[in-house]
């Protein structure tokens, strides 16, 4: 998390993200927060696909609403992480994860400097990028 806001937040041009810890408003309920502040306030929606990810009932919900609002409006700024290897019959339990790892293209954390340099400017590239 912590390296996500650096490398995003603090760099050239600088890109805003929405952290529930930082961005939800307090008294709001979880649901409301990811509906009004998460999913339909952002342009694009990174999911970052880790173990923690498969095992939350929270994040599969915030990615079967973007994958909704997305769908719904025939965009998909959707950027998938994969932060670590999960199987893949875990991935199959996560509704539209599995399919969408098929026919999108995602991006894959590494720790090997070359690679993770890759890795930030392809991220990067394609929050930035628009839909022509």
């Amino acid at each position: 998390m912590n390296e996500l806001m650096e490398n995003l937040e603090n760099g050239v041009p600088p890109i805003h993200l929405c952290l529930h810890m930082r961005d939800f408003q307090a008294g709001k309920s979880i649901a409301s927060n990811i509906i009004d502040e998460g999913i339909m306030g952002s342009r694009k929606v990174i999911v970052v696909v880790s173990q923690h990810f498969i095992d939350s009932s929270w994040c599969r919900f915030e990615f079967e609403l973007a994958q909704s609002r997305f769908m719904m409006e025939r965009n998909a700024n959707i950027i998938i992480v994969i932060l670590e290897d999960v199987e893949e019959t875990k991935t199959k339990k996560v509704f539209g994860l599995h399919k969408h790892l098929k026919k999108n293209t995602y991006l894959k954390w590494s720790r090997d400097p070359l690679s993770n340099m890759r890795f930030w400017i392809r991220l990067r590239r394609a929050i930035i990028a628009t839909k022509q």
